[in-house]
């Protein structure tokens, strides 16, 4: 009999461990995802923004009752912010909280995800990003093939505008147009520019944000536990850049993997497999181009976003983002701590000029410098000071992020920001990247730490 209630109990005590295991894996896993949607995703967009202030009320308050000194530093970039807002308010009364509670929900959100399971987070967030890369390009690629498809499977579906009814330049003029969307958390087809894989976010560059980080993680910061996948996960991520048909997305992955092969070949090593990869998959482009010509879904694609009849062109709307940072620089040398949202918009005039993005100097212009320099600060600091990356690794980062604020609207892509905030969290946790494991109040719940 003892033996015997001896294994009922172990058996018992197995089955709360997978039961709690569970629940945590799944819990984790939904942080993640959220995490994800706050990059500028549909749900984001159509959702999330409504509960923005609770998102980031519960977030915040998640991380001060951990009481961690490791978490002073990710938050201390928000009370920065709030202190630049109420100055520029005092000042020009053209400011208010709502663009800092997005920002309060797009850290906080990030920092949760990651404090939840620093060792199993990458792992996570990588077959997440995988499960839902995957999904896009088979329903991209099905939806070449039988146009309109989604639309017949997806349960969820709500109208769509797009454009303000500007001129980008003399020749080129936005104008509003109205569609009907198809899809919600998994895919989404936005009505028009079918041709263009945006997975569940707004637009296909901030799509590509998602995409270029995971691809910067398994090149640099891959898991043990995924080494083996590592060659095919990097070959989904880079077809799913392709279909976005984003020069920016294109140049971003160009600069990752150029870092990667100068790097392994200071470094004496051997060039991993990745590179002859992409190397036959450009051989195959080539080829493709040749044989189908300029007519081809290849030269509108790829190569399209780089060349017009004019030469060497990144995309036609970079005027509209240098005129944007020009108007930046402008409001900055005359408020140096900050002109407010009213002067700035009145300067950029977007409806006449085109002028858009330019994100990071648009963030310094109206919140100030200091603010800009530190949030500068707040995102490198990590990666340069805090990590073991290579020099390759630390200048490829500098470079996705500095992109991705110029020609983006957003300086806290949760898409993006996770990098830096997880190598904070690993180095204060363990003093190295690998194995470590940094748990907040949730986690440790769920018997993880």
């Amino acid at each position: 009999m003892p033996l015997v209630a001896s294994s009922i109990n172990k058996s018992r005590t197995d089955g709360t461990f997978l039961n709690i295991e569970r629940r945590e894996k799944i819990s984790h896993y939904a942080l993640i995802y959220l995490m994800i949607a706050m990059g500028d995703s549909f749900l984001y967009d159509r959702v999330l923004t409504q509960f923005c202030m609770g998102i980031a009320v519960l977030s915040l308050f998640l991380i001060v009752i951990n009481r961690k000194t490791q978490y002073v530093f990710l938050v201390s970039i928000l009370g920065f912010g709030a202190l630049s807002m109420l100055f520029v308010r005092a000042t020009t009364g053209a400011m208010g909280p709502t663009e800092l509670l997005n920002w309060i929900a797009m850290i906080c959100v990030t920092v949760v995800a990651v404090g939840f399971n620093v060792s199993k987070f990458l792992e996570r967030l990588i077959r997440l990003s995988a499960f839902l890369v995957a999904v896009s390009v088979v329903v991209y690629i099905t939806s070449l093939v039988s146009p309109g498809i989604w639309s017949h499977i997806a349960l969820v579906s709500f109208p769509l505008t797009f454009g303000d009814g500007y001129w980008i330049d003399t020749n080129v003029k936005i104008t509003t147009g109205y569609y009907q969307a198809h899809g919600l958390l998994l895919y989404v087809d936005r009505g028009f520019e079918t041709d263009r894989n945006v997975g569940i976010f707004r637009e296909p560059a901030v799509y590509q944000v998602l995409l270029n980080s995971i691809i910067f993680v398994l090149l640099y910061m891959c898991p043990k536990s995924l080494e083996e996948k590592r060659t095919r996960l990097i070959v989904l991520f880079v077809v799913a850049v392709l279909t976005t048909k984003s020069a920016t997305g294109y140049l971003v992955t160009l600069v990752l993997f150029f870092a990667y092969a100068v790097s392994t070949g200071r470094e004496g090593r051997r060039v991993s497999v990745v590179c002859p990869i992409l190397l036959g998959i450009g051989i195959v482009l080539l080829l493709l181009l040749m044989l189908f010509g300029n007519s081809s879904w290849l030269a509108g694609t790829v190569f399209g976003r780089f060349f017009n009849g004019d030469g060497f062109s990144l995309d036609a709307s970079g005027s509209a983002r240098a005129g944007a940072a020009g108007v930046a620089f402008e409001l900055m040398a005359g408020h140096p701590l900050g002109c407010g949202y009213d002067a700035y918009s009145a300067a950029l005039n977007t409806d006449a000029t085109g002028y858009v993005a330019a994100c990071l100097l648009k963030v310094a212009a109206v919140y100030g410098i200091p603010f800009g320099i530190a949030i500068v600060a707040w995102v490198f600091y990590p990666v340069l000071a805090k990590s073991r990356l290579s020099a390759a690794a630390k200048v490829s980062f500098v470079l996705m992020y500095l992109l991705a604020t110029y020609f983006e609207n957003e300086v806290f892509y949760t898409t993006l920001i996770f990098i830096p905030i997880f190598i904070y969290l690993s180095s204060v946790r363990s003093g190295k990247i690998e194995g470590a494991a940094g748990l907040s109040a949730i986690g440790r719940r769920y018997g993880t730490e």
